[in-house]
């Protein structure tokens, strides 16, 4: 994450993303709702990111940026920003799947 962060602000303001109340940004329902329903049991690391991604794929059919976008919208209000892989851990798995599924979190 920090190759994607210019200044320490940028860290400050994604830390804020990560852990403060956030309205997300649900543009394929499908895609998002999938995703928290597949969210793997267990730690969550970046390590989960890619296996979880490929089994919403498989479930949904989205792929490439159909797939990514919905779920950076969702997770982080944002369109750009920095992996979202690694700030799963920062997140939690309820603020996750309150994401995912349109609630504020």
């Amino acid at each position: 994450m920090r190759d994607n962060l210019a200044t320490l602000a940028e860290a400050g303001d994604w830390w804020t993303v990560c852990t403060a109340p956030l309205a997300p940004q649900i543009t394929a329902a499908e895609v998002t709702t999938a995703a928290a329903d597949l969210l793997p049991a267990g730690d969550l690391s970046a390590d989960i990111w890619g296996d979880w991604t490929k089994a919403v794929a498989a479930e949904t059919g989205a792929k490439g940026r159909g797939l990514f976008m919905p779920l950076r919208l969702a997770l982080t209000g944002r369109e750009k920003g920095p992996e979202i892989a690694p700030m799963l851990a920062f997140m939690g798995r309820d603020r996750i799947q309150a994401r995912l599924r349109g609630e504020t979190a």
